[in-house]
Formats: C-alpha cells, structure tokens, sequence
C-alpha cells in the first residue's frame, strides 16, 4: 500500500534518513536537501508551493516500511523519482525487485493527479534501473555527467552567450526539433503543442537560467544553469551545424559559472560532439545516468465527435474537424478533433480526462 506522507511518518523517515538512494543527481550535487527536510514542507500551511510529493509504503509485514520521492512538474503534467528509501546497498537485487510494486502504484497516483508521466534518471547498469524496468518503465536515452573541478576562464574568454528571451521560443524549438530525437521529445513532453502552459515552461527552461548563442534569426547552442551551494550544473543543446565551435562555447560556459567551485555538463547520447572538447578542457567523467519514463496516460479516440461527424447529412463539406478552433469552455484544447487523455488504472480500468 502506498499513502501520502503524514506528521506521523517523520520517525520513520529520520530511521532511514542514512538508508535512501538520491537519483536526481543535479539536486543531489548542487544542493544537498535532506528527504526529511523536503517532506516536511509538504506540511507547511504554504505547502501549495511545494513541487514534491512524499508516499509511505507499506509492505505485507508491519515492519515492511519505506517511502519515495517525487519532483512534480505542473506545466509539462509529469512527475520525476527523485528518492527511494531504504536502499541498503547498490548491489541489493531484493532491494530492487521490493520496490517494483511501489513505483506501479505511484502511476497509478500520477494519473490520479492528472500527470501524463513518470520520469527517472538511474545509475547505468545497476540494481536501480532494473527495478524500474520491471515496473514497467522504459528507457528512452543515457546522459554521461563531466565534473570540472574549480572552473577557471581562459584570458580572452569571448562572451557568446546571452539571456534567453521570451522572442526566442520559436527558434528555441527549431533547435529542439533538429536536436533532440522525436522519441525523447515525447517522453520528456517536448512536443505537446496543444499544451496551456507557455513554450518556455514546456521546455524545461522555467526551472533554470536559459542562455542562447544567437546564429543569426536561428540558436547555435542553448546553456540550461542551475546554481546551487556545491557548483553549477549545465545541459547544452549544439547545433550541428555549429559542432566545430563547441570549444568556444564551453568556454563562453565556464567564464559565465565562474567562480563556481564545480561544474557539471550533461551530455546525452545525441550530443556526442561535446565529449571531446569536454575532455580537453579537463573535464572528468563523473556519472552515467539511464533516463526512464513510464506514461500514465494514452491518446484516446473521442467518440462522441465522431458521431457527431458521422450523423451529418449535409451535403457540403464539412470543415470544422480539419481546422480545430478553441471551444468556448475556455479550454484552448477541448476543440473538436482534439485527443482525450485516459489515466491508466491497475485494475485495467480506463478515467477520461473528461
């Protein structure tokens, strides 16, 4: 059974404060929060600010106790694992296969919740990742993480990077068209453009410092930043035609984080041109991390509209199903030909969005 987190679980989450596994590495090396910390503001009277969600689970036997972590993200609908507790070792392989009926019904709680996902990034290749397997996730692409300790800019270092601007959404998703492979786009929630919330927040940039290498009317390269007290933290989207400059980028990159104690860069499988300017700077492979997803929710055929369709014996063509217009529900995606979204259930039952 997995239930919210109350006031009287934090005795158990101080027991295994020391027992957990961290698998949002970015938060775990910028910032340092304690599970314990975070589940307490889910208490707080302004808990409606908290992006995290905490769920006890309960095994058959009373002993049998541990809990998770969620990261939620509101504007792209989906949830991230960023905790598991306990996990007494990297090589426990019952610790793993204990946590496959968790992680299920955490998908059921995501649809419950209206998320149209569950993302996770693991370890490659361990116990981790095939616990996550098992409960029906899915890998959709590896990230290698460089660490350079004690960044120092070169002399002369040029400035080629720039505050992202809400005018360079368009071109910002040009360049994650061209980049980024269709079926990370999917997983990740790239590529919902029937989606409320701005382009921006879809695409990830809402929750950290966005900088572009403008290339004329289209982007070089954009720099994802996230500070926090242990270093910085960078994802880089490079376009190809711009791969022979990488070097000039990341060192525009490293002048930008400066003084920062550490800097990390993620480069996933798709962006391969960055590791070998990466190593020259002296960066050092620290991690490499398996990114899983699992979706809660599948696109749907809206019957009703196509009776509606259907029942019509007008002779002229009808129009409306080939050019969708905004209902007057003030819900820009509730048009005739849109997709409704079922929330998958254990029992095998479908929930409508509707």
């Amino acid at each position: 059974m997995t239930r919210p987190f109350g006031l009287g679980d934090v005795s158990l989450l101080w027991t295994l404060r020391r027992r957990g596994l961290a698998l949002d590495m970015q938060r775990a090396v910028l910032w340092r929060v304690s599970p314990l910390q975070t589940a307490l503001a889910e208490l707080l009277p302004t808990r409606h600010l908290s992006l995290t969600r905490t769920y006890i689970c309960q095994g058959e036997g009373s002993s049998e106790q541990g809990f998770l972590q969620v990261l939620t993200c509101p504007e792209r609908r989906e949830w991230q694992v960023i905790h598991l507790a306990p996990w007494t070792a990297s090589s426990d392989l019952e610790s793993a296969e204990g946590w496959v009926g968790p992680l299920a019904e955490l998908c059921g709680l995501a649809g419950a919740w209206g998320a149209w996902r569950i993302r996770a990034g693991v370890a490659a290749g361990g116990p981790e990742e095939e616990a996550f397997r098992q409960a029906g996730f899915i890998p959709y692409t590896r990230e290698e993480v460089y660490r350079l300790h004690m960044p120092q800019p070169a002399p002369g270092t040029e400035d080629l990077l720039r505050p992202i601007l809400p005018r360079d959404a368009w071109a910002l998703s040009q360049l994650v068209n061209r980049v980024v492979p269709s079926h990370v786009q999917h997983a990740e929630g790239l590529n919902l453009t029937n989606s409320a919330a701005p382009l921006l927040a879809r695409l990830g940039v809402s929750h950290e410092q966005g900088y572009v290498w403008s290339s004329g009317s289209d982007l070089a390269a954009y720099v994802g930043l996230s500070r926090g007290r242990e270093g910085a933290w960078a994802r880089v989207l490079l376009n190809p035609d711009a791969k022979k400059h990488a070097g000039d980028l990341i060192r525009s990159l490293i002048a930008r984080v400066w003084p920062a104690a550490e800097l990390y860069c993620a480069v996933r499988e798709y962006q391969a041109g960055l590791r070998g300017p990466l190593l020259a700077m002296g960066f050092e492979l620290s991690a490499v991390q398996v990114w899983l997803v699992k979706h809660t929710a599948r696109p749907a055929e809206c019957r009703p509209f196509r009776h509606l369709v259907a029942l019509d014996k007008r002779t002229e063509p009808v129009t409306t199903p080939l050019h969708p217009v905004h209902s007057a529900s003030g819900r820009p995606w509730a048009t005739r030909e849109h997709c409704v979204y079922e929330y998958r259930r254990s029992d095998g039952f479908a929930i409508s969005s509707d």
